[in-house]
């Protein structure tokens, strides 16, 4: 099954404090009133310029072992490569807030406006994960009309450039996806186009096939350790 989703800026909540934690911003932090206009109309135009679209493709675990593999540079332990084998069911995504909203970030950066692009930027970037989360959730929801039982699975997104999975596992995902049907293209360095959007594959099943001690030799790198709240998560 393939399929293009569409969602609403509305169907995002964005989190004031993640928002702020993202830019290393305490809890308590006094803010100014600069600040907190720069902030205001960042969210603004989130609203008003991001278009969210997606594409979502079931796929074979015989067949995302190829997609996995690309051009074999994997790391040769990592958690994706033990955690896919044991899912109930996989599909690749694709998901953008769409080339307005990028190319505005880009025009502010450009100008010297460097406040007001760090922070459209970086309520950017948290949209574009919980899109993500849109988009697991829409599966999940699909999987369940079809298979009742698999309500208790889990959805987890996993991408290319994370967790041992080497970023040039891009070009075959994109080979399979096909995601310029929804403005999704990549370059030679694997860089999506628009800047705001995630691929990589949905894995569901049960929670603890998504458990893993996060102790493989790339985990020294990781600067996000987003996995160890995603587990958290899980419980």
């Amino acid at each position: 099954m393939r399929s293009i989703v569409e969602f609403g800026p509305e169907d995002i909540v964005l989190d004031r404090l993640d928002i702020l934690r993202s830019q290393g911003i305490p809890r308590d932090a006094e803010l100014t009133d600069n600040f907190e206009r720069i902030y205001g109309e960042s969210i603004e135009l989130f609203y008003e310029l991001a278009v969210l679209r997606g594409i979502i493709a079931g796929i074979t675990i015989k067949d995302f072992r190829e997609v996995f593999r690309g051009e074999g540079d994997n790391e040769k332990e990592n958690p994706v490569e033990e955690i896919y084998r044991k899912s109930g069911h996989l599909a690749l995504f694709a998901v953008t807030l769409g080339a307005v909203l990028s190319e505005k970030v880009t025009e502010l950066f450009d100008n010297g406006d460097y406040a007001f692009g760090y922070m459209l930027d970086s309520v950017s970037s948290y949209a574009a994960d919980k899109l993500t989360d849109l988009a697991a959730a829409h599966l999940k929801s699909d999987l369940i009309e079809s298979e009742p039982a698999s309500s208790s699975w889990q959805v987890l997104s996993y991408s290319p450039g994370y967790c041992g999975w080497n970023i040039s596992g891009q070009k075959k995902l994109f080979e399979v996806l096909r995601p310029e049907e929804i403005g999704i293209t990549l370059n030679d360095s694997c860089l999506m186009s628009p800047i705001k959007s995630v691929s990589g594959v949905l894995i569901a099943g049960a929670g603890e096939i998504h458990e893993f001690v996060n102790s493989y030799t790339f985990c020294d790198i990781c600067r996000t350790k987003t996995c160890t709240e995603r587990m958290r998560n899980l419980k």
